[in-house]
């Protein structure tokens, strides 16, 4: 007779009635648990294996059944901590066959090239493939990049996004060197990108006129425009020692030919009388307090303290906050806002 299983046949309803016998009484043996659950000896062996594979029976020398059994709450602990170092281990492997692909990509391939003199020309077509050739570009460039631009002028809103990916580039210890044509560098949000570059440690220098824009990475890696007078209508993106080296050459032909940037004197600090509030609201930007925190601690109105923040701005000569940044580093203010008060 089947006292405790009545009306349950199922195999998980098996093994559930197992689990509880096994639980209630620590010295089991398999034909007492098949007793009192009504069940047959072979049901009560094949019960125990899932009990095993979810944790919930553990082997023990000490056990008359040769299990203990353990709690739930401990069977989950376990399971989550080895999922977890499992995932620990899954992610370890991509992050090194992640490091084997970029190790491989930038120097036994170009290596490889090398010996073949191969040369490969990529066709990108829009405007979209071309960044994102340049992104991966400057991710991947191992010590030099020269650039020129002949023309075509950024928008003010892409600065700060310019400003933030030279700054990277050049903490990584590239050797940048940039040309540009001299009406680019004479527009006003232009002439103080470059100027902040220079600061940078980036080497730029100025052409009245350049033939086409042209970016190189390393030994093996060009970008030339399909069109030299449109560089909307795309890129052909050059993998080739040989090549590459030529171009090099004719970029450096134009770069003795260039003049250094002018920056229009020593670039000394000029002296920017600032408000205390002013003050206050360069050490909240400093230490990354939001716009909304910053209002309510001056109790002044979001589109008050942005009106603000614009005339700091302007105090400083600056058009975005990353200048901005830039430029309280370099003249110190910082430190004056941290006395004042």
């Amino acid at each position: 007779m089947r006292r405790h299983l009545a009306g349950t046949d199922t195999e998980a309803s098996l093994t559930q009635a197992v689990y509880r016998l096994i639980h209630q009484h620590p010295t089991w043996l398999v034909e007492d648990i098949a007793a009192d659950a009504g069940v047959s000896h072979a049901e009560v062996e094949a019960a125990l294996d899932p009990l095993e594979r979810l944790g919930l029976l553990a082997p023990s020398a000490t056990a008359p059944g040769g299990y203990s059994a353990i709690d739930p709450e401990a069977a989950l602990s376990r399971l989550f901590a080895a999922e977890e170092r499992q995932v620990t281990l899954h992610q370890q492997q991509i992050a090194r066959t992640r490091e084997s692909i970029r190790t491989i990509m930038s120097g036994f391939v170009r290596l490889r090239a090398e010996e073949r003199g191969v040369v490969e020309i990529e066709t990108l077509r829009s405007g979209s493939q071309v960044n994102a050739f340049i992104d991966d570009a400057v991710s991947m460039v191992q010590s030099h990049e020269s650039t020129m631009h002949p023309g075509g002028i950024p928008p003010v809103e892409v600065m700060d996004d310019m400003l933030l990916r030279d700054q990277e580039v050049i903490g990584r210890g590239i050797e940048v060197r940039t040309l540009y044509a001299r009406h680019v560098a004479e527009v006003p949000h232009m002439a103080e990108y470059l100027a902040e570059i220079t600061r940078l440690g980036m080497d730029v220098r100025i052409s009245a006129h350049l033939p086409l824009r042209m970016l190189i990475f390393d030994e093996g890696l060009a970008l030339l425009p399909i069109d030299p007078q449109d560089s909307s209508r795309g890129a052909f993106a050059i993998r080739g020692t040989e090549l590459v080296r030529s171009l090099q050459t004719f970029f450096d032909f134009c770069w003795h030919d260039a003049a250094p940037l002018d920056r229009g004197g020593s670039g000394a600090a000029v002296d920017v009388p600032l408000t205390a509030q002013e003050h206050l609201i360069i050490r909240m930007l400093a230490a990354g307090v939001k716009d909304e925190t910053i209002a309510r601690q001056l109790g002044v109105s979001a589109r008050t303290l942005s009106r603000t923040i614009s005339g700091l701005l302007d105090s400083l000569g600056v058009q975005t906050r990353f200048q901005a940044a830039l430029k309280i580093a370099e003249m110190g203010i910082l430190e004056q806002a941290a006395s004042v008060g």
